[in-house]
């Protein structure tokens, strides 16, 4: 079930945001000196102020749509958008000609720092604290490092290494200020070590179950830090610890692909990590609404927006007859007018590149672009693929990766692959990426799915897109860096500001 208390405890965070915000390091006005240790007399006040932390770390609503489409996968060989107001915004990611000053992209970095902020605060302040068990105790310091970890991960895919920011007990604001402005960026293995260590402890005090949704658990923990050791290529790693959630037997697939994304299937042991939404504003998921293509028969209740998110048509070609996944990619339909509309090809065959992917299935009660199902961040199809591809990079094509892959095939309906068909490490490594951009579509996973194979800026190319070997990173944002003049630019775009 979702969160029952979801509306009271997310009003609740919102009051609490000059509690925990503080440590907001990126504006320079100073909040109040409220001492959070007067709420915290029982499990209930920890609670809530967890509930602030969570509050700030999801990405949910307009920053899921800019996150997971605009930064993650307009960039690739799956989607892009035309129309409305977006498409101005829209633009520089499909063509890669973002700018230093990108308001998307300061937006993100700042909604990432405020999650971490108030992370810190939670750890800050059970830091000794007495009148709650240990194990409560842990277990809310597990969720704390968890939304701190998955916050500068989020970071860490987009910009690279950034800043670690720590602020110590009783700081004053003036002390609080000057940290943000002057801290400077972690190396690499800095940064990994750090997330490591969140993750690590993380998984070692949160609970298997996800009770109630949404929550930090085990699982999510280990399964964001298979998604690290991938991100790293450490391989070993990468595969022992997706072994790891593996071994939990909580999670499996989804039977039903298609149902899987509506709300009536998101009750599911698939979704790992997760953000709860409900139709209500502030609360929910408004992907749909973008999805619609023109003309569409939508529900009186429903909304469609002149932005329109497109798919490929060469990437819906990847997909093999009777592919299960393809349900939820709508080629064509009968408008309100009763016309019959085709977005894959026209008459003479051309690519129309207006496939529309309704995997967020339209919410039956939807308030206008206000839609409840959840979003999710990580499911146990990625992590049987993440091993399979770590077990190819080790020891070359092998069973496991075999047996891994075709589980996943298996819930699409479609052939199993075959050990023999893949007689060297890169056809099946290319096989997996094919695979992969086939199952996560319209999750957010393409970019860096196509960085870790090398092929994020040839891919680029080959649409005509003038791509640089410095776009496998965005530039840390020129008011962060105004902000704090130790922040160091990424590579390719210091001439730019």
């Amino acid at each position: 079930m979702k969160f029952s208390n979801y509306i009271r405890l997310s009003a609740l965070a919102c009051l609490m945001v000059g509690f925990t915000g503080c440590t907001d390091f990126l504006k320079e006005e100073i909040y109040t000196e409220y001492d959070p240790d007067g709420m915290l007399q029982d499990q209930s006040g920890l609670d809530a102020l967890l509930t602030g932390a969570y509050a700030r770390s999801r990405i949910i609503e307009y920053n899921s749509r800019n996150y997971t489409f605009l930064m993650n996968e307009f960039p690739t060989d799956i989607a892009f958008e035309t129309g409305g107001g977006l498409e101005r915004d829209a633009y520089p990611f499909i063509n890669f000609s973002w700018a230093v000053d990108n308001s998307f992209l300061n937006s993100f970095w700042g909604k990432m720092y405020e999650a971490v902020a108030s992370a810190n605060s939670v750890l800050n302040v059970t830091d000794g604290l007495t009148g709650i068990s240990e194990e409560n105790l842990k277990s809310a310091q597990g969720e704390a490092r968890f939304i701190r970890a998955v916050s500068y991960y989020y970071l860490l895919n987009l910009f690279g290494p950034t800043p670690i920011i720590e602020i110590p007990k009783n700081a004053t604001p003036d002390e609080i200020e000057e940290i943000g402005k002057s801290t400077p960026r972690a190396s690499q293995e800095e940064f990994v070590k750090y997330l490591v260590d969140d993750l690590t402890f993380a998984a070692e005090y949160l609970p298997v179950e996800e009770n109630p949704i949404g929550k930090a658990t085990k699982g999510a923990a280990l399964s964001v830090l298979t998604k690290l050791y991938m991100h790293e290529k450490d391989w070993e790693k990468a595969a022992a610890t997706a072994q790891k959630v593996i071994d939990l037997n909580y999670y499996s697939l989804y039977a039903d692909y298609k149902k899987m994304f509506s709300v009536e299937g998101e009750d599911n042991k698939e979704y790992i990590y997760r953000a709860p939404c409900i139709a209500q504003a502030g609360y929910h998921n408004n992907y749909m609404p973008h999805a619609f293509p023109p003309n569409y028969p939508i529900q009186t209740n429903w909304i469609n927006f002149g932005a329109q998110f497109r798919t490929y048509t060469a990437f819906y070609d990847t997909f093999e007859a009777g592919d299960a996944r393809t349900e939820v990619l709508i080629t064509h339909y009968t408008d309100q007018n009763g016309e019959e509309v085709e977005l894959l090809r026209d008459a003479n065959g051309n690519a129309l590149d207006d496939v529309r992917s309704f995997k967020y299935w339209p919410d039956p009660n939807a308030s206008g672009e206000n839609n409840g199902n959840d979003i999710v961040y990580i499911r146990y199809a990625d992590i049987l693929l993440c091993r399979a591809e770590a077990l190819n990079e080790l020891n070359g094509p092998n069973a496991e990766s075999i047996s891994l892959i075709n589980q996943v095939r298996q819930r699409a309906k479609v052939a199993d692959i075959v050990l023999g068909d893949y007689p060297t490490k890169e056809s099946l490594r290319d096989f997996i990426l094919a695979e992969r951009g086939r199952e996560f579509f319209s999750e957010g996973l393409r970019r860096e799915d196509l960085i870790r194979h090398g092929k994020f800026i040839s891919n680029a190319i080959e649409r005509g897109k003038n791509a640089k070997p410095y776009h496998v990173l965005y530039p840390i944002p020129q008011r962060q860096r105004e902000a704090n003049p130790n922040l160091a630019q990424n590579p390719g775009y210091e001439g730019a500001e």
